[in-house]
């Protein structure tokens, strides 16, 4: 009889999407270090060099600007040297940011160790999904492809922890444990079985499905497979432009792309970037530590984001609830903000609890559905060129969300703010309510009727 590793969907698939998904990790990792970095940076100047918020606000948002820059030529990568080679190329330019941030010279350096995460973490946002998805069984698929997003709240939570130990070598050093980490381990790990069926490489291809489905697996049927889907990808591949100039894909393009900006500007880069600087603001200082408080946040998220993975209401109706409970949390957040303002009565309790809250509701629903969507709108072949558009104007919307908010503090105050994330969130409802159809249970023709009409 044979062992759980041997049987289809066993170990081995899970083992090398596990070390493939550390790359998501140390790019969590990234995003989350900007809030527990901000307080050592701005007033510990532990770099020996001054720091105003808005400097900061660009060290910050330079993340996501290279983030934005690399998705495109990401897929060209892979395909050229794939999707191993590819990941474990990107990892020394990724330590040696993180090596700048340890000891930068100067502002500029710091900044361009930000920069230099980013570009990395772009590649890694495409590459890695992609390497997930192809070296997975269809009884599996879905749940070794969440292993991404996972591992990405998972960083960011860690980030959060780190910080707490109030000293930037442990959190730099901290996060740079990663990318080392999953050198030495993702490099035992097998090559897509799609690669080289791609590259017309047939034993090659079989060796790694070998290894990932168990040795007494017959795997010349799923190879079979694979090579039919490569052919028809190949047969299609020169009609993908004329497809996104379709109605359907142009209406499914723009929805996507508009789901991708409300989710950012709604208010959660900002609050992730800066909640140190937001709950230190809103006094919270008095009832907990706001690095400390910066643990729970992160929790809220990855645990709604687990819970999100369970697909047990219809899409639509889940994004609607989570807008509504989005925009009511900002405006609990402003309503504080203005009341603290005008030196009435403050609860220092309620904005920890309100921003968990927030980061529970965006999680399972704002946050995650619409990269379901984009699979459903393209069907689970997505186009490339369609899912690198709409992933690039993804990370410049979170670019534009993490500069900008220094600058509407200086233009007014923290209430302001939060009144604009509500504003921008009732608008995110009323689009979601008009434009977004349900998905859930539809095949992709039925879908791609409805966007027809």
């Amino acid at each position: 009889m044979s062992s759980f590793w041997d049987r289809p969907g066993g170990q081995n698939q899970y083992i090398a999407a596990f070390f493939a998904s550390l790359s998501v990790f140390t790019c969590g990792a990234t995003i989350g270090w900007a809030a527990p970095a901000q307080i050592e940076v701005m007033e510990k100047k532990y770099y020996g060099f001054p720091v105003s918020l808005t400097e900061y606000a660009w060290t910050c948002a330079l993340a996501t600007l290279g983030c934005g820059l690399t998705v495109m030529p990401a897929g060209a990568l892979a395909n050229c040297v794939g999707r191993k080679v590819a990941m474990l190329l990107l990892m020394p330019p990724y330590l040696a940011g993180w090596a700048l941030t340890i000891y930068p010279i100067n502002l500029y350096l710091l900044m361009f160790s930000r920069l230099l995460q980013g570009l990395c973490s772009g590649f890694y946002a495409m590459i890695t999904p992609i390497y997930c998805l192809e070296i997975s069984q269809l009884e599996v698929k879905s749940y070794i492809v969440n292993f991404t997003m996972v591992f990405y709240l998972m960083g960011i939570l860690y980030s959060y922890i780190l910080g707490t130990v109030n000293d930037m070598l442990y959190l730099n050093c901290g996060c740079a444990v990663f990318p080392a980490l999953f050198l030495l381990t993702f490099i035992w790990m097998p090559e897509s079985p799609v690669y080289y069926v791609l590259k017309d490489k047939k034993m090659k291809a079989i060796r790694s499905l070998q290894w990932l489905r168990g040795t007494h697996m017959d795997v010349l049927r799923e190879y079979d497979h694979i090579f039919k889907g490569i052919e028809q990808i190949r047969e299609n591949s020169s009609y993908t432009c004329r497809k996104l100039k379709h109605k359907a894909s142009i209406r499914a393009m723009l929805t996507c792309i508009c789901l991708m900006g409300f989710k950012h500007l709604c208010g959660s880069v900002a609050i992730l970037t800066y909640s140190t600087l937001i709950l230190t603001d809103a006094d919270s200082q008095i009832f907990l530590n706001v690095k400390v408080s910066t643990i729970f946040i992160g929790l809220s998220f990855l645990l709604s984001g687990i819970i999100s993975l369970i697909d047990c209401a219809g899409h639509r109706i889940l994004m609607i609830w989570s807008v509504v409970m989005v925009a009511l949390n900002c405006t609990v957040q402003a309503t504080y903000f203005q009341l603290k303002d005008n030196h009435e009565y403050a609860i220092q309790w309620l904005p920890i609890v309100n921003l968990c809250c927030f980061f529970f509701f965006f999680g399972l629903g704002v946050g995650v559905l619409p990269y379901v969507i984009m699979r459903k709108y393209f069907g689970e072949n997505i186009d490339v060129m369609a899912y690198s558009i709409i992933w690039t104007f993804n990370c410049l919307f979170a670019f534009a969300s993490a500069l900008l908010f220094p600058y509407l503090l200086q233009i007014g105050n923290m209430s302001l703010c939060f009144w604009i994330f509500t504003a921008i969130a009732f608008l995110y409802l009323i689009f979601v309510y008009f434009f977004v159809p349900e998905t859930k249970g539809k095949t992709y023709a039925e879908i791609k009727e409805m966007l027809n009409n």
